[in-house]
């Protein structure tokens, strides 16, 4: 799997057939709305899937007509949605607020500045926010002020990530504005920032982030429970 920088092939694949949790497809449409290279390439593969789905040797049951359709009335009531969001977001600029900084989200997200956010500072100037929760997991905005590391932390689960504003580094590859990335329950990282005025991400996370091993280990469900507190 291309971790970094842009969602790889399957990753696309898994979008356009509506295979992913809801707050994954999020930030894939978040990075596919400002990536040009990315729209091109989900349109080659939404371009394949049709002719696979609609040659003459493929067995479509009727059961997997009827799934393809509601997957694409669903897509078409959230972009009504998302629509009329974008409208109200061109109108006035969504933002949101961690301490004194203010950050401009972009249109996929603006819905998040209407949020009561309940940042749970860490660190010497770190925070993190969950915005919405739901049975594949959470979403949360995290900010790292300049300097700021996070704890080096697993994954039971994916870990998806979008950058909204300026710049961290994880294990010495630089993710900037727009930059989307995934990470599993095979790695481990510590993401950092240099940027002088800090960085934003948002982040689903499935399940939950791991920063005890060993003996220590149950502390965090206790962890994760507290930062997922309103």
């Amino acid at each position: 799997m291309n971790k970094l920088y842009h969602p790889d092939t399957n990753l696309i694949r898994d979008y356009v057939n509506a295979k992913l949790p809801a707050g994954a497809s999020l930030l894939i449409s978040t990075h596919l709305s400002e990536c040009e290279d990315c729209q091109q390439h989900m349109a080659t593969l939404t371009n394949e899937e049709a002719q696979v789905f609609f040659s003459d040797d493929s067995e479509i049951k009727k059961d997997e007509v009827d799934d393809a359709f509601e997957s694409l009335f669903n897509r078409i009531e959230d972009e009504e949605r998302e629509t009329i969001v974008n409208i109200k977001a061109k109108q006035n600029t969504a933002t949101i607020n961690f301490g004194d900084k203010v950050f401009e989200l972009p249109e996929k997200l603006a819905f998040a500045a209407e949020k009561n956010l309940n940042w749970k500072e860490f660190g010497n100037d770190c925070g993190v926010a969950q915005i919405t929760e739901g049975a594949g997991g959470g979403l949360f905005f995290i900010y790292m002020g300049p300097g700021e590391t996070v704890p080096e932390h697993g994954h039971s689960g994916r870990e998806y990530s979008y950058v909204v504003d300026g710049y961290y580094y994880s294990e010495g590859t630089r993710l900037s504005n727009g930059d989307f990335s995934v990470f599993d329950e095979k790695d481990t990282h510590a993401p950092a920032t240099a940027s002088d005025e800090g960085c934003l991400v948002v982040s689903f996370v499935e399940n939950r982030l791991n920063f005890f091993q060993g003996l220590l280990a149950p502390l965090n469900r206790l962890l994760w429970w507290y930062l997922k507190r309103s």
